[in-house]
């Protein structure tokens, strides 16, 4: 079976900064794999060349056949993203941005209220995004990245700026999401653990090692 997500010699510099340098990797159907490192180590940047983001200086990056170059746009119709800036529109309350991104895809609201609940946003619901606290947006663009069913989640720091109770409701909801890749980075390898059972460590743009959660 081809891997759903694959990564061949990819390399990102910025002038003559490398943030990364000939990285290969793959991730199969139902994976969930956790990147790990300190901060500068590529992981945001690999993630958001995964998500079709951002472009390598070379090398080629697939997700399910597609070339994230060649063909961001099919990239980003099976990927859920979730990154360090909001998607959220400030004027918008987040019912209404989950309707306006629903709106792509002719979301039900059957699915909004899948997603509003499994993030515990029912309180806010009414309340426009740029009076929600960082925590609260974050769980907004949690929402929304799933609200799509999408075939691969990319999540930059999941568990930054969330309790521990809709942290642990977000563990519990992608565990039981077996047929979709999901690639996370986060500095809390406890959390980690209990949701991806890969992780690659990335040190200077590099893979350091692989191991089992």
């Amino acid at each position: 079976m081809p891997a759903v997500v694959e990564l061949r010699n990819v390399s990102k510099h910025y002038g003559p900064r490398r943030a990364l340098d000939g990285v290969t990797l793959s991730f199969e159907e139902g994976e969930a794999v956790a990147f790990l490192g300190p901060n500068g180590a590529g992981k945001s940047t690999l993630l958001k060349m995964v998500a079709a983001q951002l472009t390598p200086t070379s090398g080629e990056i697939s997700v399910l056949g597609s070339d994230t170059v060649r063909q961001p746009e099919l990239v980003k119709r099976n990927v859920g993203l979730v990154g360090h800036r909001s998607f959220m529109y400030d004027e918008l309350t987040v019912e209404e941005n989950l309707e306006f991104y629903g709106g792509f895809f002719d979301a039900s609201s059957e699915d909004y209220e899948r997603v509003i609940e499994m993030t515990a946003l029912e309180r806010w619901r009414d309340v426009k995004a740029g009076h929600l606290s960082y925590g609260l947006r974050k769980r907004s663009d949690i929402a929304r990245a799933l609200l799509s069913q999408p075939k691969v989640l990319v999540l930059d720091e999941l568990f930054s700026g969330i309790d521990q109770d809709t942290a642990d409701s977000l563990v519990k909801h992608l565990e039981a999401r077996r047929g979709q890749t999901i690639l996370v980075s986060s500095h809390s390898l406890e959390r980690v653990r209990e949701l991806c059972g890969r992780g690659v460590y990335l040190r200077a743009g590099v893979v350091e090692k692989e191991v089992e959660l």
